[in-house]
């Protein structure tokens, strides 16, 4: 499988969990979340995940060894000059990983080879991901 997609949005990474303590009874209730801005991007990202799969005819996500290559256009500045600020790549992948997992593939542990690049540029995500053959 092949699949490549861009998104035309801002770049998220994947911020802290926010935690939350509930009342259940006599118990409290421990939960986490993401915080919304990191959600919507998520949301964004998915979306145009199985847009693309409907498109291609993939039915379910895969479970062979991934290879992913992810483009990130920060805004802003000099287009094509690296972007060496924050937000963190690891940080920005990590949100796009998230994002896909059970779409295109049934858990980000299945990614075995990774290529990521940020500089400025249009805020936008590109997507590149294929599977790779086992080896026995």
């Amino acid at each position: 499988m092949q699949l490549a997609f861009e998104v035309q949005t801002k770049p998220v990474p994947q911020a802290r969990p926010r935690f939350f303590i509930r009342k259940h009874g006599q118990k409290n209730i421990v939960g986490a979340y993401d915080p919304a801005q990191c959600k919507s991007f998520k949301e964004v990202i998915a979306w145009h995940a199985r847009l693309k799969m409907r498109e291609r005819g993939i039915r379910e996500a895969t479970k062979a060894p991934i290879a992913i290559s992810l483009f990130f256009g920060m805004g802003r500045s000099a287009e094509g000059a690296y972007h060496t600020k924050r937000p963190d790549i690891d940080n920005l992948a990590k949100a796009v990983k998230d994002a896909l997992k059970g779409i295109v593939y049934a858990d980000d542990s299945q990614i075995v080879e990774a290529h990521l690049f940020k500089q400025y540029g249009r805020p936008e995500v590109r997507i590149e991901i294929k599977t790779l053959e086992v080896h026995s």
